[in-house]
């Protein structure tokens, strides 16, 4: 196991790599895990780390304690930037920019939600593939409330996850929705307290450890290209229909026709080998 702390005085992103694991933290919780834009930016630099490295193979995204995932920005931050409309605008093309670097990630990504998750937390996490939540989380989308827009990249998230009735209400009425009302609109996919949540946790994350590289990448494009992100996408349809084609005649395929006929756990190796 190797570990890194990036810091920004207290408030930093925590990472982890365990295996084939990544763990990132939002680690600010004397604001309840606030983002400040160093933290943006440490986000960014440990995402293009998980990109370029093969050994990792997913990514779990918790915020550290128990009260909150993220409350969103940091309010004195914030309050600075308001007063600045450059500085406001460049806060916000970097958050856009980092949200949209995690979405597309070629890594399957799991949000693990204990507490508040507010603002650009709700943004973070629906940027992540999967979410698991405990039942004492709390989920809130603001703008509406400070005057302000949620942008277009982030409302498309939100629409794709719980549909256009639900985002209509989150984002016109500002208010907190519980755990259970979350999972019921699709906000999140799963909840669990205490040692349930410990023991779906890990069984998500094998699973997308043990699942084919190859799959799970190519999946996560498709996915991204076809949820109305086709026209910033980078990956183009022909390219999808060629991973789709090339994957029959790939090792993973190979290896995983072979497991499943001979009852037994695929080894994938795809990038590796």
């Amino acid at each position: 196991m190797t570990t890194e702390t990036q810091q920004a005085a207290t408030a930093h992103i925590g990472f982890v790599t365990d295996g084939g694991l990544a763990r990132i933290t939002i680690d600010n919780p004397r604001q309840r895990n606030a983002m400040t834009v160093a933290m943006w930016q440490q986000l960014s630099q440990l995402l293009d780390r998980v990109a370029a490295d093969d050994s990792i193979r997913a990514v779990l995204l918790t915020g550290a304690g128990e009260r909150a995932f993220c409350a969103g920005a940091n309010i004195d931050e914030l309050a600075a930037a308001m007063r600045d409309p450059a500085e406001m605008r460049r806060q916000n093309t970097l958050i856009r920019d980092v949200q949209l670097q995690l979405e597309r990630l070629p890594r399957p990504t799991l949000a693990v939600i204990r507490g508040a998750c507010y603002g650009g937390g709700c943004g973070v996490a629906l940027a992540c593939d999967i979410r698991l939540a405990d039942s004492e989380s709390t989920f809130a989308i603001t703008p509406s409330k400070l005057g302000i827009l949620y942008n277009l990249a982030d409302t498309q998230r939100l629409i794709n996850a719980v549909g256009a009735a639900n985002a209509r209400e989150l984002l016109l009425t500002g208010l907190p929705v519980s755990a259970a009302r979350a999972q019921q609109i699709g906000l999140v996919q799963h909840l669990a307290d205490g040692p349930e949540l410990e023991r779906l946790q890990a069984e998500l994350v094998q699973s997308l450890l043990d699942n084919s590289q190859y799959s799970l990448r190519w999946t996560k494009a498709t996915l991204n290209y076809l949820c109305g992100h086709a026209a910033a996408s980078d990956i183009s349809e022909d390219q999808l229909r060629q991973a789709f084609e090339e994957a029959f005649s790939g090792g993973d395929f190979e290896e995983g026709s072979a497991a499943f006929l001979e009852r037994r756990r695929a080894q994938f190796r795809w990038p590796e080998g």
